[in-house]
């Protein structure tokens, strides 16, 4: 599976809840420090829908800091699926599964877009508890 299964595209609509357009924003903390907050923006838009980040951030030397981030397409056919990783701090990691270039073309990795939506849908079920969604 190239997307986020099911239960998990639930949580993903319940973080977006609220959000319509490119610039839209919002900060997700129900746990008064205990976790870390969601972040969550669209970011862009295309034909094929909202492109969206989730993430984690911290603070390092004045600096934010991604714990991880990731971007997702929330495509308008009613599947989302998840276009980069990236995570700072030690050994930094930033992966890119899936993006749409300027003139609406996809390029993707199907091998890595399988294991970034293994992640998510693990990433997004641990939000969901963490923040009492």
């Amino acid at each position: 599976m190239q997307y986020l299964n099911k239960s998990a595209e639930k949580v993903f609509h319940t973080l977006l809840g609220g959000l319509k357009k490119s610039g839209d924003a919002k900060k997700i903390d129900n746990t008064d420090g205990l976790f870390m907050p969601v972040h969550v923006e669209i970011i862009d838009h295309s034909k094929y829908g909202n492109h969206v980040s989730i993430a984690h951030y911290y603070e390092q030397n004045g600096d934010l800091m991604k714990d991880p981030e990731m971007t997702f397409l929330d495509s308008l056919k009613g599947n989302v699926f998840p276009m980069t990783f990236e995570q700072d701090g030690g050994m930094p990691i930033c992966q890119v599964a899936m993006e749409i270039d300027e003139n609406d073309v996809i390029r993707r990795n199907d091998k890595l877009l399988e294991s970034l939506a293994d992640f998510a849908n693990m990433w997004v079920k641990n939000i969901k508890d963490q923040q009492r969604l």
